[in-house]
């Protein structure tokens, strides 16, 4: 079960996990603070900009939130200030606190801060990394997938959808594969529990789309409708 303790330092309130974290202050969440120690090991940019860091024994990952599309030209970081519990950072973190404590296969959550400033707020969230991890869509540019892998990835979706936790965004971006193959879910910003079957179907279909997507982009990725129906067949597995 996750042990998290709630610290609260100049109206900010950030959430730790205190097995990893015992004690946590506004400077772990700079990117410039952990550079300057040394403590910064790497970046993935794009919208969805993500900080790896070395904490004592500890791999994590930084995510400051950031608006994309034609708002985040006009305001890249605030949101509307709805309360710290409302806070996008809190409310993946206790979503993936809740999906770890089912046994679901997504990254251990460590720290969110909810930093509010007036009306609006500013949020960042920290999760273990996963050790030699790779995007699917990555993998698929080098060589194919067996069918079991592709059986895999469908069961550990159907998992999800059986806890009813809506992936908002599940994409091949969004899916990792270990060196030992095992799948990985990730970024669940504006994701929640629901009940209901349509959005299951919705979930897969976005999958598809990314898909075709990538395909697109790169003619020669290693993916096919086969690919596509192992997956289907791991999902409409019934153990």
């Amino acid at each position: 079960m996750l042990t998290t303790a709630v610290t609260k330092i100049d109206g900010q309130v950030i959430w730790h996990n205190s097995e990893i974290l015992p004690t946590i202050d506004p400077h772990f969440f700079d990117v410039e603070w952990h550079r300057q120690r040394g403590g910064l090991t790497g970046s993935a940019t794009g919208r969805g900009a993500a900080y790896f860091l070395r904490s004592g024994r500890h791999d994590l990952v930084l995510r400051p939130f950031r608006r994309g599309g034609l708002v985040g030209k006009v305001n890249a970081e605030l949101y509307l200030n709805r309360g710290a519990e409302r806070s996008r950072s809190y409310q993946e973190y206790r979503l993936l606190g809740w999906m770890v404590e089912h046994h679901l296969p997504v990254p251990r959550p460590v720290a969110a801060r909810y930093a509010p400033r007036g009306l609006w707020y500013r949020a960042d969230l920290i999760t273990e990394y996963i050790p030699q991890s790779t995007p699917l869509a990555n993998t698929l540019y080098d060589a194919p997938l067996t069918s079991d892998i592709w059986n895999n990835i469908g069961q550990v979706i159907r998992r999800m959808h059986d806890l009813g936790v809506h992936h908002s965004d599940l994409n091949c971006r969004n899916i990792l594969l270990d060196a030992d193959h095992q799948v990985w879910l990730i970024d669940f910003d504006k994701c929640w529990r629901r009940e209901g079957e349509d959005w299951k179907s919705q979930n897969l279909s976005r999958l598809n789309r990314s898909l075709v997507k990538e395909r697109t982009k790169l003619p020669s990725l290693f993916w096919s409708d086969s690919d596509w129906s192992a997956l289907m067949a791991g999902y409409d597995r019934q153990d």
